[in-house]
């Protein structure tokens, strides 16, 4: 299949922009001109409606953003649908009809199609899951996506994305939207998936903003199954997809980890302030973001980079969006040598073992933010996981012993964690 020079950007129901290749192979951007209004929702706060037409790299990292950060995944599409892995066109022609968020993109004659949701719903039985899930856990080079199937997520990890209903389990093919995900976990870290649950259980305990998961046996196989947060039913029994982009999309940046040049939690605040609609949405947005913070700092989770933190879009309205992707790092011993890192730091602090009351006071200062409710929150954060997580844990059908194994490797490290936290006035 030749690579197309040209996609339409759906949102909404209805196309605000195209993107086309020029002469010079550089990527092109341009919203129509009806979209181009003060409140019309944006692609992403890094490609506003009312500048009209951005070139390279600010439509090219957003591009990126949509599609998954692994060459296997990409080659896997490439092998599938004969798209070429190294061109975000051709790979989004191919699986740009549910992306995350409501933002499609579709060849110019599959406009129609894509705004009337062509496509069809195909059942699946547990044993259909059962098989993808085995397929992602035991090969690393499989596809994530299935033949009739173009929609795409972000990130390394594995996964696939699925429609459930009432009825069950279905594959959402051509441009019909996706529900849930599901995920198998990562390869070589021991009862990942259940981790992940655990630690997002563990989050809501704490009052949290996080999406909804729940850790599902499908026969011999389990995962994490995440509810999207960016779908919503309608009361009529309709689904909408609701736009979303990530904070590496947001300020237009393709670095997500803040020790190689990514963005720093003063630079995310400044965002949530400045593109806030009022100062009463910004106050709530950067203290949903710091709640988000200290928690994955508390917990020792590694990977709460910003392409884990997203906001919501709609028309002017900016919302930072339930957190994702949350897991701690105490149940696995750190690297050799190296120790535990964060993937964002407490004011320049990467290693959540050494983060003291005076550094989270310094990251209080430097971001115009109260340093006592900041350490109240650690140290009610840390009363509260090492409970949260055992009742999570014990709420799982440990049919094969794996939630006794994450038990007897997290929950004392968990709790010998807590104890080191600073305290209000530590």
């Amino acid at each position: 299949m030749s690579a197309p020079n040209l996609l339409a950007v759906v949102l909404g129901g209805r196309v605000v922009a195209r993107i086309e290749r020029t002469r010079a192979g550089v990527l092109r951007l341009t919203y129509e001109s009806d979209a181009r209004g003060e409140t019309d929702t944006p692609i992403s706060l890094s490609l506003l409606p009312s500048v009209g037409t951005f070139t390279g790299d600010p439509v090219e990292g957003f591009l990126s953003g949509l599609l998954p950060d692994s060459d296997r995944a990409l080659a896997a599409i490439g092998s599938r649908y004969g798209a070429d892995p190294r061109d975000l066109l051709s790979l989004l022609a191919a699986v740009g009809k549910d992306c995350a968020g409501a933002v499609q993109l579709c060849t110019p004659d599959e406009i129609d199609a894509t705004i009337a949701r062509d496509g069809a719903l195909v059942a699946l039985s547990d044993a259909d899951v059962e098989m993808r899930l085995a397929e992602l856990r035991t090969d690393e080079d499989a596809g994530w996506v299935m033949p009739g199937e173009h929609w795409s997520l972000g990130g390394s990890q594995q996964k696939f994305a699925l429609r459930h209903t009432d009825a069950g389990w279905f594959e959402a093919q051509g441009a019909q939207p996706t529900t849930h995900i599901l995920k198998p976990g990562i390869h070589k870290l021991t009862a990942q998936a259940l981790l992940e649950h655990v630690s997002m259980r563990a989050a809501a305990a704490c009052g949290v903003d996080v999406a909804l998961t729940e850790y599902t046996g499908f026969n011999s196989e389990s995962a994490i199954v995440v509810t999207r947060f960016d779908r919503a039913h309608t009361p009529d029994g309709g689904l909408v997809r609701l736009h979303q982009e990530d904070l590496c999309q947001a300020l237009g940046v393709t670095e997500k980890y803040e020790d190689r040049g990514g963005p720093t939690p003063g630079r995310i605040i400044r965002l949530l302030r400045d593109e806030s609609r009022t100062a009463a949405d910004g106050r709530e947005n950067v203290a949903r973001f710091v709640d988000a913070l200290v928690f994955n700092t508390v917990i020792a989770a590694p990977d709460g980079h910003a392409r884990n933190y997203a906001v919501l879009l709609d028309h002017d309205s900016v919302r930072l969006a339930p957190i994702f992707d949350v897991a701690s790092g105490l149940a696995y011993d750190p690297p050799p040598r190296a120790g535990r890192a964060l993937a964002m730091s407490v004011a320049g602090v990467f290693d959540p073992t050494k983060a003291t009351g005076d550094d989270w006071r310094r990251f209080a200062a430097e971001n115009r933010l109260d340093p006592d409710d900041i350490l109240d929150r650690v140290r009610r954060y840390a009363d509260v996981i090492p409970a949260a997580m055992r009742t999570a844990i014990d709420e799982v059908d440990d049919w094969d012993g794996t939630a006794r194994t994450l038990a007897e490797r997290l929950l004392p490290a968990v709790e010998s964690h807590m104890l080191a936290m600073p305290s209000t006035t530590g």
